[in-house]
């Protein structure tokens, strides 16, 4: 919420300094307009303060992270296919000479909100380690791009939070290019552009403050010429009559710093339409009373080259292209406050873009730009991701018994954004409680990676000792890190050992003595144990320091040729009764064995 717009707010702002500076000038010399000046001098203080603490108050803190507060590798490209077919080839280009998390755009359209396939191809970028840029499009009708409809927002909104996204940013370029008829309804409509814009912003944040929000890039070799064309000045000076303030309320600033005239000029040029555009749009933001350092995205960029479906000797030749690339990312490019430039274009075999493409024209192979980028040095991008886990089964028990050793299975489930294990060792620490019970640190194997959603079973071994009640506090690391998910806690009390007494009798007979098989299903696991009965049907009293106190098992009793009896009981430290009643025999089990079906009978008693 926002009472004020940023200029607004200056206006006001100035407009009371101003009043309480001539106060100041114009200050009267008699006692008793002195006291009234006093009165107006403190009203207008009065009225400035509140206008401070109010916008302050109000305004809207949003969770975005700094790009730039961790290591950023701000080298990318901008893709058309959003597939395995041009993401393997991208993280080679953009991730190479010692860069990592490099950046990719790519387009998804109104008609292609397939949560599966793009989960997929997310899933994808995270695996390989790129930074999705992705610009918003509606779809095309004849020879242009439709206007969004009404509620479309909120469409986008609902499918691209339903997507588990590789990074903490979830970076979102809205539209493109607006100041083309073309790119917009096949007309010059600022408003549309700046209350769609304003719109999707605020449907977006209200689901999750992660997304970071950007403008689509402009065309800012564009002349004034509607209904075709609108200059892009006078395109975003209209933007912000209409919806004052809009471009305070972006994340960051895309600009396509196109070479101009013609996508030929040279790397070294400076100005509104070449390589260094941004630097231009930055100033028309500042006259506009933005007061953001918004980082830049040039996400658009590049020159043509004379390779293609045909040969224009007018263009230069890739080799010459690509010098033009090694100068523009280390000069014009190596801007402090780029978080990432993706050239227009990794691949594209047909017109209009075929002078474009890094890869050559039907054919496995690329001109020299893309060595020539792959062989500029490059940073170790380490973005911020959402490092989460779920406690989804298992647990440190309860209840244990004095001197016993357990093995605790405890399974994870990756709730977050980073694959486990991708780049740092992940491990299950004791935070409180290990050194007392003897836990030490489980480690995910070096050769496993759970991605989101994957489980993963730590076992731990517990030693319990001969008393106390103890707190245990476990949590994941990667490397040093806890994962921001938080802690799991179990609290557990040393007790006596469970003792059974077994009681049951059997059908048709007086004597109840003889060997039996008292089986156990629980939390534990899993045993058996052979048993006497006297001919009371009791057993003598059983230390079961396998079974824990306070804890529920299925309990089952069995005798060659009778039927199996089971009952589940909550067991407790010290002395607990099983009583299983009647064993009845099993004739039928017994038909094909004469003695035993004889001893099963009453005559034999």
């Amino acid at each position: 919420m926002r009472l004020f717009s940023k200029n607004t707010h200056t206006l006001i702002t100035s407009c009371i300094s101003t009043m309480i500076f001539n106060l100041y000038r114009m200050k009267p010399k008699g006692q008793v307009a002195k006291i009234g000046y006093r009165w107006q001098v403190l009203g207008y203080s009065f009225l400035l303060s509140l206008l401070f603490t109010v916008t302050c108050t109000l305004s809207t803190v949003y969770a975005i992270v700094d790009p730039f507060s961790t290591p950023n590798n701000k080298f990318g490209i901008h893709i058309i296919q959003a597939t395995p077919d041009e993401s393997s080839p991208s993280a080679s280009l953009v991730n190479s000479s010692g860069g990592d998390w490099g950046y990719i755009t790519f387009i998804i359209e109104s008609k292609d909100r397939n949560q599966g396939k793009w989960q997929e191809f997310f899933n994808d970028l995270r695996r390989r380690h790129l930074i999705p840029l992705v610009r918003l499009a509606t779809k095309p009708i004849n020879e242009h791009w439709e206007t969004p409809y009404s509620g479309e927002e909120q469409a986008w909104a609902d499918f691209l939070d339903n997507l588990n996204w590789p990074t903490k940013n979830r970076y979102i370029i809205v539209y493109n290019e607006p100041n083309h008829a073309k790119e917009w309804g096949n007309k010059i409509d600022a408003k549309s552009y700046a209350e769609t814009l304003d719109k999707i912003i605020t449907a977006v944040k209200n689901k999750n403050g992660d997304f970071f929000i950007l403008n689509g890039g402009f065309d800012s070799s564009a002349p004034s010429k509607p209904p075709l064309y609108e200059d892009q000045l006078i395109f975003m000076k209209q933007m912000d009559m209409a919806v004052p303030g809009i471009f305070n309320r972006l994340d960051g600033w895309v600009s396509h710093s196109y070479p101009n005239p013609g996508f030929v000029g040279l790397p070294n040029g400076f100005g509104r339409s070449t390589i260094r555009g941004y630097v231009w749009e930055m100033q028309q933001l500042r006259n506009l009373g933005v007061t953001k350092n918004l980082p830049i995205f040039i996400t658009e960029t590049g020159w043509k080259h004379a390779e293609g479906l045909s040969y224009d000797p007018s263009l230069p030749a890739a080799d010459t292209v690509a010098t033009y690339y090694r100068e523009a990312f280390q000069s014009a490019w190596n801007a402090s406050e780029i978080v990432a430039v993706t050239p227009f274009l990794l691949s594209y075999q047909e017109s209009p873009f075929d002078h474009f493409s890094f890869k050559k024209v039907n054919s496995p192979e690329y001109y020299s730009i893309f060595e020539t980028i792959t062989s500029l040095p490059k940073v170790k991008g380490k973005p911020a991701q959402d490092t989460l886990a779920k406690l989804i089964k298992g647990e440190v028990y309860s209840s244990i018994v004095a001197g016993e050793s357990y093995n605790i299975s405890l399974t994870f489930q990756n709730t977050g954004q980073s694959i486990w294990g991708d780049s740092s060792a992940v491990t299950l620490v004791p935070i409180k409680g290990g050194q007392e019970l003897g836990i030490d640190t489980a480690e995910l194997p070096k050769d496993k990676k759970i991605e989101p959603g994957q489980e993963y079973t730590f076992n731990l071994k517990l030693k319990a000792p001969l008393g106390g009640a103890f707190k245990v506090v476990l949590n994941l690391f990667e490397g040093g890190k806890q994962f921001d998910s938080g802690p799991v806690e179990f609290t557990t009390e040393v007790k006596s050992p469970v003792i059974l007494r077994i009681k049951s009798i059997l059908g048709w007979k007086k004597d109840f003595s003889g060997n039996y098989i008292l089986s156990v299903k629980g939390p534990t696991g899993e045993s058996a144990k052979n048993l006497t009965l006297d001919k009371n049907g009791l057993s003598n009293d059983l230390e079961a320091r396998y079974l824990l106190p306070d804890y529920s098992f299925e309990f089952s009793l069995e005798k060659p040729f009778y039927m199996r009896k089971t009952l589940n009981k909550k067991v407790s430290a010290g002395v607990n009764i099983l009583d299983f009643g009647t064993l009845q025999p099993d004739i039928l089990s017994a038909l094909l064995h004469p003695k035993e079906l004889w001893q099963l009978l009453p005559l034999s008693n």
